[in-house]
């Protein structure tokens, strides 16, 4: 039997490897297209040297991580399913009018996200989880020396952004003196709150429109006009820059902290001396190490994500590492809080179970182990991919999720 061809565009997604190899692994013969795209919508050069590669090639997909509304369209015209797997939230390339694409299949890892993409107009939306290569992480920690281990050893880490540069439209401007009133209360009111996001439900007209006036957001005229989504996500962003400040600053009350961070990362964290900025870590070479030799991983999932489960969560476990996280709907339909990984609801919940975990190393150690058995049972990369694959129609026979 011929192999099935599948054109992957890379745009330099660290998972980009992992799945590439996936798909081999499924008997696909993987074609990769880089070409950098100028505009997401209209760029002429793309469009054709992407067309020559799709005939030449033969190709039944092309597949992405996020959603390209050039290549969407350019599957259209050639009638092959285009695979689009969200792992970002917000992705706005999603308000393309081309979102309605009949060859689109979008799949999206949040769920709440999947539903709201289906009632916009995808016709091929759906729900799908994200995946590990837990194989890939255990053959880059295995190769990596004592020394080089000890590099990344430490009680506690995070590795993310703290949202406190320029993607925060939220403190680069002045809002009327009752509209800052208003949104710190709707902010403090969602900090007490893990599991509903009530934020653009919350937002009156008079305020969205004074956000986006002034934080100056505009997608542009080939995207869909959604000013209460965009206004929701500067405040999310906001929320979410402000809980990663204050759980790192708890749990360095506790013990020195280990942070793989850009190094403009906030001010009074940076006074801290129980907390040290190592800067950039690499995803696919070093981060398996920090979420290896890390006794206690931190995850502090960004308030755009309104349920679904980010993949740090799954990196760390794929990695063997004990993953205290921010309580999410998904999180808890997946995985056995307590026995797989641990989640906390507020301030004091993830100071006692920091505290706890640090003085219990062996029942620290058996919840990394069966979270790392639940990743390799139920988010193996390469089975997602078949799953997907089969949805299509590439693998197998058609089905529904």
């Amino acid at each position: 039997m011929d192999k099935k061809t599948i054109i992957v565009y890379r745009w330099n997604s660290y998972s980009e490897p992992a799945l590439i190899e996936a798909m081999k692994k499924l008997g696909i013969d993987v074609v990769f297209f880089d070409k950098r795209l100028r505009d997401f919508h209209a760029d002429a050069m793309f469009a054709a040297v992407f067309m020559n590669w799709i005939h030449h090639h033969k190709a039944e997909a092309v597949f992405s991580f996020d959603y390209f509304p050039l290549i969407s369209s350019i599957c259209e015209v050639n009638k092959i399913p285009y695979l689009a797997w969200i792992y970002d939230c917000p992705m706005y390339t999603l308000m393309s009018p081309t979102l309605s694409n009949s060859f689109n299949y979008i799949f999206c890892f949040d769920e709440a996200y999947a539903v709201r993409l289906q009632q916009e107009g995808a016709k091929n939306c759906f729900h799908f989880p994200l995946g590990v290569a837990v194989e890939r992480m255990e053959q880059i920690i295995g190769q990596a020396d004592e020394e080089e281990r000890a590099k990344f050893r430490s009680d506690i880490s995070f590795v993310g952004k703290f949202y406190n540069g320029s993607e925060n439209h939220y403190r680069k401007v002045v809002f009327e003196e009752y509209t800052r009133g208003w949104l710190e209360g709707l902010i403090e009111a969602q900090r007490k709150i893990y599991g509903y996001n009530f934020v653009r439900a919350s937002l009156p007209q008079k305020i969205i429109e004074e956000i986006i006036e002034k934080c100056e957001i505009c997608l542009g005229k080939m995207y869909c006009d959604a000013p209460a989504y965009l206004a929701a996500d500067v405040v999310n962003i906001e929320i979410a820059a402000r809980e990663r400040e204050d759980t790192v600053a708890l749990a360095a009350e506790e013990r020195p902290v280990a942070l793989y961070t850009p190094p403009d990362f906030p001010e009074k964290l940076a006074a801290n001396p129980n907390i040290l900025n190592k800067g950039y870590v690499n995803n696919a070479t070093q981060m398996p190490l920090v979420f290896h030799e890390s006794r206690i991983n931190l995850n502090v999932t960004s308030r755009t994500i309104e349920t679904g489960i980010p993949q740090r969560v799954l990196d760390i476990l794929a990695c063997g590492g004990f993953c205290l996280t921010a309580y999410q709907p998904e999180i808890d339909v997946f995985f056995k809080d307590g026995q797989e990984l641990v989640m906390y609801t507020d301030g004091e919940d993830f100071l006692g179970k920091l505290r706890y975990f640090l003085e219990h190393e062996q029942e620290r150690c058996q919840i990394a182990q069966r979270g790392k058995k639940a990743v390799r049972e139920r988010f193996s990369l390469k089975d997602r991919v078949k799953e997907m694959l089969e949805v299509v129609g590439v693998l197998g026979r058609e089905k529904t999720i």
